[in-house]
């Protein structure tokens, strides 16, 4: 077991459900202020908020490690370690007052992923994994339980989720929406980082999307792996920088790189 990691996971989970209990102060007040980022996203000021309240804590708890967060940027640190923060994983959603939005935070060890939250504030549910530590779900109140993806093997049968063709069409990728939808039982747009947490528990069987960022997967690579899939870019290569990626049960994955 990667020693430092299981303490880091515990601090990761108790960060990110401050950081969304910090978002539902906010969430469906139809007033709030969205600005336009140069790459054509939208941010507020809940998610910069959000994400400097989530550093604050990580470097209370983790003062030497490193930190990169989708609306700050970079803080260096002077440990192998560094979190990778999504204050509001789908701002979109955030503020027309859909509850699929949420907290996502990662821990990399080395430049690799090895830990990750998966929180849905609004929903009150939440994944968590690490290497070698298993993963698990908690709704509400709930006790915690063993998370692991499906045994879905074959794509007829398979629900694929993507947040959009949008996403597609902006990364060039319309050829493979296309035969996604074609090929696979169904395809679902439940957006952002919910579908992460709904592969990692199951309920869905693999993830498509074609434009990603550190932040937007960070979190998902490692819940996801210790959930018992897999993840590669569309070449099939694990790179933890990759601007496009599939997430899978590990059954469907061979089958999903012969459609990219």
């Amino acid at each position: 077991m990667l020693e430092g990691l299981e303490t880091r996971l515990d601090d990761a989970l108790r960060i990110a459900r401050s950081m969304g209990a910090h978002t539902l102060d906010f969430f469906r007040e139809r007033s709030i202020k969205i600005d336009v980022k140069s790459d054509g996203t939208i941010v507020t000021e809940v998610d910069r908020e959000t994400e400097l309240l989530g550093r604050r804590l990580i470097q209370e708890a983790h003062p030497g490690d490193a930190f990169l967060g989708e609306e700050h940027g970079q803080v260096a640190g002077d440990t192998p370690w560094r979190w990778v923060v999504d204050p509001i994983d789908g701002t979109v959603s955030f503020t027309r007052g859909v509850p699929l939005y949420g907290v996502l935070v990662g821990i990399e060890y080395e430049g690799m992923p090895v830990g990750g939250v998966v929180h849905l504030p609004a929903l009150n549910e939440t994944a968590w994994g690490g290497r070698e530590l298993g993963a698990f779900q908690q709704l509400g109140d709930a006790p915690p339980s063993p998370a692991h993806v499906s045994s879905t093997d074959t794509l007829e049968e398979a629900m694929v989720c993507t947040t959009s063709f949008d996403y597609f069409r902006d990364a060039g990728w319309e050829d493979v929406h296309d035969r996604l939808v074609r090929t696979c039982g169904s395809t679902r747009g439940w957006s952002d980082c919910s579908a992460g947490l709904l592969l990692a528990t199951g309920r869905i069987d693999a993830i498509v999307e074609p434009l990603l960022s550190p932040w937007d997967i960070c979190a998902p690579i490692a819940l996801i792996e210790a959930a018992g899939g897999r993840w590669s870019d569309f070449k099939g290569k694990a790179d933890p920088g990759c601007t496009s990626a599939i997430l899978s049960n590990g059954h469907l994955h061979e089958a999903l790189l012969n459609l990219t």
